[in-house]
């Protein structure tokens, strides 16, 4: 299940998208989140691309951040 479709176009450079691809994989192993209709995978997506945004690239921090804001 691809973080891609929710990335604004180019705005990220492909060793970012790389980086927030293997924390979205994990926040998703994490919280259990195998249906890819469910809307809290929307929501990480868009955690994972604000702290991306805001220069937060490290896979590991993206993960801690986004599983302790969604617990």
């Amino acid at each position: 299940m691809p973080i891609r479709k929710f990335i604004p176009g180019s705005a990220f450079d492909p060793e970012t998208i790389a980086r927030m691809v293997a924390a979205f994989e994990g926040v998703r192993t994490v919280l259990n989140l195998d249906d890819p209709n469910d809307p809290m995978v929307e929501t990480v997506a868009k955690k994972i691309i604000s702290l991306a945004s805001q220069g937060v690239t490290d896979p590991d921090e993206i993960r801690r951040r986004v599983v302790a804001d969604t617990e």
